[in-house]
């Protein structure tokens, strides 16, 4: 049976002052002794568990009958988001909030006190006596191992996941749900379940999951291990039954071989590249898999999930079977917190339909720049702002929110039509450093927040210290509706956010994403060239960081050669070594208009000589290596006269240098000397003048 309304949850608001942090203790002391309690934040007065508040989203999972959210000294929107997750129905949040008196205007505190006053939540002083437990304590009742599911929900989702494994279609499963509705325990039970069932078989099963992080999978395995108590657990999210397994790992590690199942937990939290990664490994080893994916999350946008990698899945395996768990299985159905929540936090946030952009094209809407007064005084605008950017980007967070409101240095700017948000940029200003704090972050002592270009290009990109005292801009976020996509709003307003930064006087516009091809050609073609590519995949989206910037000024063209020239002349070297798996098309995307040196006369020689046969490749190898990458910083997408294939050999193997068994692999051929016919047929066609 679906929770009762004994099970709603409970908030109690604080304000923060002298004694508040006392009144919170003896609130705390006067709980049931059994009572799971945990205080996440600020300093702690009682002897129960503390979180610190930056670790908040480990309480991911977990299961406690009381928290009190200790925000005296700062309010983090990501760490109340996942702190009242945690709490359980019939429990209570007790939310210190920071004073409002004394302290810096704070737009997104000030929003929050209205929601919470639109909720008729009082906010008490410190003369209030807070409540005691607002209902009596009362833990779910022990659930039978035959049947653990405490909704229709949750077993609908175990039978599918159960059918997978049957050697029948559809191979793939995704189930969606808002957090608290059981997907996760679901995942455990199913295991269990199956695992128990090849005992007597012998034959064993071997299931792999995955998530964001290991800690989240609290509610699997301890479903696994209450349902499997003959189960050996052989280290941390690990188990084993008989011949069977039930292993965790991580989502960037994909195991060899591919395990028999593969269970992929809140998808909309890894990054697109790495959940196709396991798809296609999956589909090469013949897996079953399930993906589980939070709508309202405080991770990431499960929006953003469904329409970016759920557009992939449903190519490559159309069949896929689809969930949706409505019915909460930790509390009522009509809670009042996860409510209150969603709106504070904006985790129930939508763009506008895709039918009222039906005519959104640059010529047809208005250019509008918003003040963050005016965003927090419109809910809908602010909205339709939020539910865009969640839509349309990885990982738009309830942090996002907050800075929007809160920080000055942040610009919101949208293309309207017809009086509804079809586009949307958020840029800063940065730079403008002096020349002291210039030196410290070039020599590595100072990394000031909020410059993230003159910061990172003086610390990795080769700039000198006089680099960081010119004006920046920074386009930190763009996203079309994807209604009124291909129809150049993206294109439009970049264009007008250079324009405006002209007439401001910016010295160089750039922007920080993780690259791609689409993106590097979308920048690209507004005029930004790349200067910048981290050496490590991003954990945000699985990507390589990529940086570009366009020069407004004189002074920032001459930063901007000076940047560009040492790019140039690092690029091959980092293709060679940390950036050796960087996909080929990207690899090749990057030397695009970079100004490489021509090619000596003898060297153009021996670079035709192998083209035509006439050379083996070891007697050419300084040559190759010079004239492809003068190559391909001339060469038109992909190559003239030749294709990707021809393209991805030259990168493979004379830029990343990757071994030719793996290059052959990658390109479908047999060995070592098809590979060497693809390479000269492919320095026939590039141009090296």
């Amino acid at each position: 049976m679906p929770p009762s309304p004994s099970l709603h949850r409970h908030l109690i608001c604080l304000e923060a002052h002298d004694v508040s942090r006392i009144q919170a203790a003896q609130w705390c002391a006067a709980l049931p002794a059994d009572a799971r309690v945990v205080w996440v934040g600020g300093r702690l007065p009682v002897a129960v568990e503390h979180v610190p508040l930056p670790q908040a989203d480990s309480l991911l999972g977990r299961d406690l009958d009381a928290l009190v959210f200790d925000a005296v000294d700062g309010l983090s929107a990501d760490a109340l988001g996942a702190a009242s997750g945690a709490v359980r129905g019939g429990g209570v949040l007790l939310l210190i909030l920071p004073a409002s008196e004394g302290a810096p205007a704070s737009l997104f505190l000030h929003r929050l006190r209205q929601q919470l006053h639109c909720a008729d939540v009082p906010i008490m002083g410190p003369d209030a006596a807070l409540p005691s437990w607002p209902v009596p304590k009362a833990r779910s009742p022990h659930v039978p191992a035959e049947d653990p599911c405490l909704t229709e929900d949750q077993r609908d989702a175990v039978q599918a996941l159960q059918t997978l494994t049957a050697g029948r279609t559809p191979t793939a499963l995704v189930v969606m749900a808002d957090r608290g509705r059981g997907k996760t325990a679901a995942l455990g039970i199913a295991a269990a379940r199956l695992m128990m069932a090849s005992r007597p078989s012998g034959d064993g099963v071997h299931i792999g999951v995955t998530a964001p992080r290991l800690s989240a999978l609290g509610p699997l395995f301890e479903q696994a291990v209450r349902l499997l108590p003959d189960a050996v657990e052989r280290g941390p999210g690990w188990l084993r039954l008989g011949s069977s397994t039930l292993q965790y790992f991580p989502p960037d590690s994909i195991p060899e071989p591919v395990p028999g199942l593969m269970l992929v937990d809140e998808a909309a939290g890894i990054p697109v590249q790495w959940l196709n990664q396991w798809l296609e490994a999956c589909l090469a080893a013949g897996c079953p898999m399930a993906f589980t994916g939070t709508v309202h999350g405080y991770e990431g946008g499960g929006r953003g999930f469904a329409v970016r990698f759920l557009r992939i899945l449903a190519q490559r395996v159309p069949d896929t079977r689809h969930l949706h768990l409505e019915t909460p299985a930790r509390w009522a159905a009509d809670d009042p917190l996860e409510a209150l929540m969603a709106r504070c936090l904006l985790l129930d946030a939508q763009a506008v339909p895709d039918a009222s952009m039906a005519g959104a094209r640059p010529e047809a809407c208005g250019l509008k720049p918003w003040s963050r007064e005016r965003l927090a005084g419109d809910e809908v605008l602010l909205r339709e702002i939020f539910g865009l950017l969640t839509l349309a980007h990885y990982r738009t967070r309830p942090s996002d929110l907050q800075r929007m409101l809160d920080d000055p240095g942040l610009r919101v700017v949208t293309w309207v039509y017809q009086g509804r948000v079809a586009a949307v940029a958020l840029v800063a200003d940065e730079g403008e450093l002096d020349a002291g704090l210039c030196r410290a972050v070039w020599q590595g002592e100072r990394r000031p927040q909020g410059h993230f270009l003159p910061v990172s290009l003086m610390l990795y990109g080769g700039m000198p210290p006089e680099g960081g005292r010119l004006r920046y801009r920074r386009v930190v976020r763009i996203a079309v509706h994807p209604a009124a996509q291909g129809r150049g709003l993206g294109r439009a307003l970049v264009q007008c956010l250079v324009e405006k930064a002209r007439e401001d006087g910016i010295d160089l516009v750039g922007a920080g994403f993780g690259g791609t091809t689409s993106l590097l050609r979308f920048w690209s073609g507004q005029g930004f060239m790349p200067v910048r590519v981290g050496v490590k995949p991003e954990v945000s989206s699985g990507g390589w960081a990529v940086t570009v910037l366009q020069a407004l000024t004189a002074e920032g063209q001459g930063m901007l050669d000076q940047v560009q020239a040492e790019f140039g002349r690092a690029l091959p070297l980092l293709l060679s070594d940390p950036l050796r798996t960087m996909a080929p098309d990207l690899a090749a995307s990057l030397f695009h208009g970079l100004d490489i040196p021509p090619l000596s006369r003898e060297d153009r020689r021996v670079f035709a000589a192998f083209a035509h046969g006439r050379r083996v490749h070891e007697a050419c190898l300084p040559a190759l290596r010079a004239g492809v990458i003068r190559g391909l910083a001339g060469a038109a997408a992909p190559l003239e006269g030749a294709g990707t294939v021809e393209r991805d050999a030259l990168v493979m193997r004379v830029v990343q240098q990757r071994p030719w068994e793996e290059v052959a692999r990658y390109l479908g051929v047999s060995g070592r000397k098809p590979v060497i016919a693809v390479l000269r047929r492919a320095v026939a066609c590039l141009p090296v003048g």
